[in-house]
C-alpha cells in the first residue's frame, strides 16, 4: 500500500533541497571566481551602473545614490547588531529558548563563516570603478548579502512559527526578499562588490537559514530539547 507523504515530510524535503542547493551554488560560484571565469560578467555589470564618460558618477538621479547609501546600511554591522539584540530580547521575554539558541547560532556562525571565507579567498574589492563608500575587508563573499539573508529571513521564520495568517506570512516573506535584493544591489551600485560576491553571500546566508529552518521545523514536530 502506498504511503502518503505528510506535510511535515514535504516541508522537510524542501528545506534539505534549499540547504544542498545553497551549498552547491556557493561551490560553483567559488570555483568560477577562483579561475577568473566570471571577470568579464562582473566588470560588465559594475560598469553598467556608472556613467560611461565619468566612472565616478553612478547612473540615475542624485537621490538614487542617497537611497542606496541608506539601503546598504540595512545589511551593515550596526543595523544587524541592533536587530539581533532586539530579536534576542523579544525571544527572551516570550520564553522561546529553543528559537533563541537557533537564532544565535545562525547569526554568529553566519558572520564568522563569512569572515573566514573572506580570508580564505582573499578576493580584492572591485578596482575597475571608484568606491562610493569606504570598505576595508576582502570582498568574497559579501558580508552584507550574507547577513541580510540571515537576519531578515530569520525574523520571517520566527514570526511564521508564532502562528500568523497566510497573508501576513506572504507579506513578510516578500518584504524580506525585497530588503535582501535592495541591499545586494546597493553593494554593486556603490562599487564595493562584484555581482558574484553578492550571489555567494546570498548562498551562504541561505545555507544557515536552511539549517535554522530545519531545526525549528523538526523541533515543532518532534518536540525535542536543545
Amino acid at each position: 500500500m502506498k504511503k502518503n507523504i505528510s506535510n511535515f515530510e514535504k516541508n522537510l524535503l524542501t528545506n534539505y533541497i534549499c540547504l544542498f542547493s545553497s551549498i552547491f551554488t556557493f561551490i560553483i560560484i567559488a570555483v568560477l571566481v577562483s579561475k577568473n571565469i566570471t571577470n568579464n560578467l562582473d566588470y560588465f555589470v559594475l560598469l553598467s551602473f556608472r556613467n560611461p564618460v565619468n566612472k565616478y558618477l553612478p547612473i540615475g538621479p542624485s537621490w538614487l545614490l542617497d537611497f542606496f547609501k541608506d539601503a546598504t546600511s540595512l545589511g551593515g554591522l550596526t543595523i544587524v547588531a541592533l536587530i539581533s539584540v532586539i530579536t534576542v530580547g523579544i525571544l527572551i521575554i516570550t520564553h522561546r529558548r529553543f528559537v533563541l539558541r537557533v537564532f544565535l547560532i545562525s547569526v554568529i556562525l553566519g558572520g564568522v563563516s563569512d569572515l573566514i571565507l573572506k580570508e580564505i579567498f582573499s578576493r580584492q574589492r572591485p578596482s575597475v570603478i571608484p568606491h562610493l563608500v569606504q570598505v576595508n575587508t576582502f570582498g568574497f563573499p559579501s558580508g552584507h548579502a550574507t547577513m541580510s539573508v540571515v537576519i531578515y529571513f530569520s525574523i520571517v521564520l520566527i514570526v511564521i512559527y508564532s502562528g500568523v495568517n497566510k497573508k501576513l506570512k506572504t507579506y513578510l516573506l516578500w518584504t524580506a526578499v525585497f530588503l535582501v535584493l535592495i541591499i545586494g544591489i546597493s553593494r554593486i551600485y556603490l562599487g564595493v562588490h562584484y555581482p558574484t560576491d553578492i550571489l555567494a553571500g546570498w548562498s551562504l546566508g541561505m545555507f544557515w537559514i536552511s539549517i535554522e529552518w530545519i531545526l525549528i521545523k523538526t523541533k515543532s514536530k518532534l518536540n525535542f530539547e536543545f
